[in-house]
């Protein structure tokens, strides 16, 4: 069985709230302190590449750190997510439908991807050291799975999928259009990848996944109701060259730092992500729990930098700017964003303003991308 549409905002409703009280608010902090950085001591973000092997390999070894904590989850709420990593996944599947195609997108995923940082500190990972992201550019015109990311050496974040011969084109259908419009257009065929299968290669090979995978007409209809229950299936990849090329090249990058206001670069941003999303595959195409892939936070951490970045041209006017309500989609019936609403990150670290996650170099965060 699953919810209806109206039974599913209903619920999400409760994820994204009024103002709360000053004591609620530090509830993130009161789960991962931070020290009183400056502009000199700030947490450096660097892209994968420039990273050494060896600071690479401290960033996989803090990943797998967080894979053997147990879930923060009271025991039996959802017993597909067995481990604190996996949690991270099953908090994006509650909180999908109402931070994808929304006012709260850029801002969830902000925080989201700080409170990865936060943890993989607490796992080993120098305290120096930022998440990194990928610069998806850099990466094209050598085949991913020949990359630094995906070449299944011990310092990538695993290999390709194994070849699964014989694959079909994907087609965009009715529901997957909206993220890559104005790029493709629903019946558009993409070509296929280069894997499929599961990961046997690299860190993170052989892994077994509970959660999911959920096909893209969950966003329609809702979750069904038990997502919750463990459905084990590998790990899988199906990275994707030519979609990297067609929906995350320099020319578009370009494009959306030149937007002139918060509702152009979102609706470009929209094939942008969704792109880096195809490109790998696998769990990273599930609107719900692609989290599961640790390419996640690299890809989102690319997408804060952009934000980063076209925000500091004119911070001003765009710090504390946003457009669209707390529902996929933007339903008539959902309020618009403000300053005072609230995303609450449950397990992984309490709840949050949009105003208190709008500036990386402010209150709550001390961070800089380089």
């Amino acid at each position: 069985m699953r919810a209806t549409n109206s039974a599913v905002f209903s619920l999400l409703a409760s994820f994204v709230a009024a103002a709360p009280s000053s004591s609620v608010t530090q509830a993130r902090q009161d789960y991962y302190p931070r020290a009183p950085y400056t502009e000199n001591t700030a947490l450096q973000r660097r892209e994968w590449s420039a990273m050494s092997k060896d600071e690479r390999k401290q960033y996989i070894g803090a990943v797998e750190c967080l894979m053997t904590k147990g879930s923060r989850y009271s025991p039996g709420e959802i017993p597909a997510s067995d481990n604190y990593y996996t949690d991270f996944a099953a908090r994006h599947a509650e909180l999908a439908l109402n931070v994808h195609m929304s006012g709260s997108f850029l801002s969830f995923h902000r925080e989201f991807i700080s409170i990865m940082e936060d943890s993989l500190h607490s796992c080993g990972y120098p305290s120096d050291m930022g998440l990194p992201y990928w610069d998806w550019p850099a990466y094209i015109g050598t085949p991913l799975n020949e990359s630094t990311l995906f070449d299944g050496s011990p310092s990538s974040l695993g290999g390709d999928g194994v070849a699964i011969p014989g694959q079909n084109s994907y087609m965009i259908n009715a529901d997957e259009a909206p993220m890559v419009f104005p790029v493709l257009k629903q019946g558009d065929f993409i070509p296929t990848g280069s894997g499929g299968g599961c990961v046997v290669e690299g860190p993170f090979a052989n892994t077994t996944l509970y959660l999911g995978p959920f096909p893209i007409t969950d966003t329609r209809t809702g979750l069904p109701d038990d997502w919750t229950e463990k459905n084990p299936h590998c790990f899988t990849r199906n990275l994707n060259d030519a979609v990297l090329q067609l929906l995350n090249n320099a020319d578009r990058i370009e494009s959306l730092m030149a937007a002139k206001n918060i509702t152009d670069f979102q609706a470009q941003l929209n094939a942008i992500h969704r792109g880096g999303h195809i490109t790998v595959g696998g769990p990273m195409m599930d609107f719900f729990v692609s989290p599961l892939d640790p390419a996640f936070f690299l890809h989102h951490g690319q997408i804060d930098r952009l934000w980063t970045m076209w925000q500091a041209q004119d911070p001003a006017s765009r710090r504390y700017s946003y457009n669209g309500t707390d529902g996929f989609m933007n339903p008539p019936d959902t309020p618009e964003v403000t300053n005072t609403t609230v995303l609450d990150f449950g397990v992984l670290g309490g709840m949050v303003t949009l105003e208190e996650i709008a500036n990386p170099m402010a209150g709550r965060y001390c961070y800089q991308y380089v």
